[in-house]
C-alpha cells in the first residue's frame, strides 16, 4: 500500500491548539488502530509535525489528512508527499 507523508505546520498562534491536542492526539490513535498510520511525531520547536500515512490511493491519504482535528478546524496546514521507502 503506497505512503504518505503528511507535514502539518502551524497555521495559528500555538496556543490556540492545546485546546484540540487531545482530540489530534485521538485522531492519531485511531488512523493507527485502522492500520492507517506508520510513525507520527512533533517538531522539536513546537511548529508542527510529521506523520505517516498508508492509504490506497492520494485521496484517501488527503481525506484522512483533512479528518485531522488540527486539520479540520483550520488550526494547522498541512502537505502531503507520496513517499517511497527504500530502507
Amino acid at each position: 500500500m503506497p505512503e504518505y507523508v503528511v507535514i502539518s505546520n502551524l497555521g495559528v498562534e500555538r496556543e490556540k491548539t492545546t485546546p484540540h491536542r487531545n482530540d489530534h492526539l485521538d485522531y492519531l490513535s485511531k488512523l493507527k488502530k485502522m492500520g492507517n498510520l506508520r510513525i507520527a511525531g512533533k517538531f522539536s520547536d513546537g511548529s508542527g509535525g510529521i506523520y505517516i500515512l498508508e492509504a490506497e490511493s492520494y485521496d484517501q491519504a488527503i481525506d484522512l489528512a483533512e479528518a485531522d482535528p488540527y486539520h479540520s478546524l483550520g488550526l494547522r496546514e498541512y502537505t502531503i508527499k507520496e513517499w517511497e521507502r527504500k530502507l
